[in-house]
């Protein structure tokens, strides 16, 4: 059923990924996942995966992908190493840092690049042309790859076939237990924007319902998707998940998320959240205040500004958050990007200090311009922020069109924004 409805060059990629997966050795697998509900959610899915196969998966959950952080995740050798929900764009990095030491598996949906080497396997749907901004999550993406993975069979996977490895039922263990959990991170990566979720995210969604783990409600002529081990909807879970992984980042509360995404929501996870919540809504409350009325910095196609580090101790994910949020608000030029910095915490939960000192910026389009962006008429972020981060010597990946994100050395944000505007020029011209 599965071929029957993917097929073409997605169906290669995961069929390129299990081989890939079967062809070396290894004896622990390292799941490194993002932050927001769509990455909880879709590492939670691998790590579940892998759990039922006989591993003991070691996770790593971080913001963004940068040499320094790599180094300290690839130090052992023998392992296989999967990068979900972002990674795209950083597989030469990751290759070059891991020197064949490892497998690696980067399960990424947003704009990625070819990466040759033997020990590495990319399987990425923009690659073919199919949007991971609006038909498949990461966490669609890592749940077809597991039901591929189990429904074609590991028996002659020597990897995979070890004595501790579950044998798996695909409509039990896959689609009833994972579906599910697919469903949230979609709804979490808002691809549900257009009244409902769309194309593979769409399979995993019609899994969970005949597997009776989710029903699809209509609410103000949108779909909400009540997910029953959870007893709440689909936008509730992915809310707390966020909350969790990015406004508790450096409290290590994104395993907490895990723990609400494979378990359901516990009264622990639910306070935690709301807790977090309001410091969010305090830190978020003081710098819209400030924008509304000393404004922000101008140039011809951005608007933006500096948090510094009085975000902490939230991650660097709320700056994005926070873009977002205030995005279409009255006080904003809505013809123009809002751009975001706040300053990188070197010190990382489960991964150590790592020597650099940084800066992330996140951009977000208004209404108007994302328009304008999805139609074409205006160059997309997904281009224009890694090109101008990439001549700056900066690490850009997880970008999409109408929301992007990338880091640079600290005090060098004003050249990353006039680079920024130049690469825009440049594109507008054509």
């Amino acid at each position: 059923m599965l071929k029957e409805f993917i097929g073409g060059d997605l169906l290669v990629a995961l069929e390129n990924a299990k081989r890939g997966i079967c062809s070396v050795e290894f004896d622990r697998v390292t799941v490194v996942h993002h932050n927001d509900a769509d990455g909880i959610c879709a590492g939670s899915i691998l790590y579940r995966t892998f759990s039922h196969l006989g591993f003991e998966p070691q996770m790593f959950c971080i913001e963004r992908v940068h040499p320094a952080v790599v180094e300290k995740i690839h130090r052992r050798e023998g392992e296989l190493v999967i990068y979900t929900d972002l990674g795209g764009l950083a597989g030469e990095l990751i290759r070059d840092i891991d020197s064949g030491r490892n497998l690696v598996l980067i399960l990424d949906h947003h704009p990625a690049r070819w990466v040759e080497g033997s020990k590495i396997v990319v399987a990425n749907p923009e690659l073919f042309g199919i949007s991971g901004d609006v038909f498949i999550s990461a966490s669609t993406l890592a749940y077809l790859f597991c039901r591929y993975l189990i429904a074609s069979g590991v028996d002659s996977c020597p990897p995979l076939n070890n004595s501790g490895a579950k044998k798996l039922k695909v409509e039990e263990e896959i689609d009833r237990e994972l579906a599910g959990i697919a469903v949230i991170g979609s709804v979490g990566d808002y691809h549900d924007r257009s009244g409902g979720i769309l194309g593979y995210d769409r399979y995993a969604l019609d899994r969970a319902v005949s597997t009776g783990a989710a029903k699809i409600m209509i609410e103000d002529s949108r779909e909400r998707y009540h997910l029953t081990k959870y007893g709440e909807f689909a936008d509730v879970i992915a809310d707390v998940l966020t909350t969790l992984g990015s406004v508790g980042y450096y409290s290590a509360d994104f395993k907490l998320a895990v723990q609400v995404a494979l378990q359901g929501a516990s009264e622990k996870g639910i306070k935690r959240a709301e807790e977090l919540k309001k410091l969010r809504e305090e830190k978020f409350r003081e710098k819209m205040l400030e924008l509304r009325d000393k404004g922000f910095n101008r140039g011809r196609y951005v608007q933006w500004f500096h948090v510094g580090d009085r975000f902490a101790p939230m991650g660097v994910k709320v700056i994005g958050l926070f873009c977002h949020t205030i995005k279409d608000m009255s006080f904003v030029d809505d013809s123009k990007f809002v751009a975001g910095f706040q300053d990188f915490l070197p010190e990382l939960p489960d991964i150590g200090r790592v020597d650099w000192e940084g800066v992330k910026v996140s951009f977000r389009a208004p209404a108007p311009l994302e328009k304008k962006v999805l139609a074409g008429e205006v160059p997309g972020l997904d281009v224009t922020l890694p090109e101008a981060t990439e001549r700056l010597g900066g690490s850009a990946d997880a970008s999409h069109r109408i929301a992007a994100a990338s880091m640079v050395e600290k005090g060098r944000e004003e050249e990353l924004i006039s680079t920024w505007e130049a690469v825009m020029e440049e594109m507008m011209r054509g």
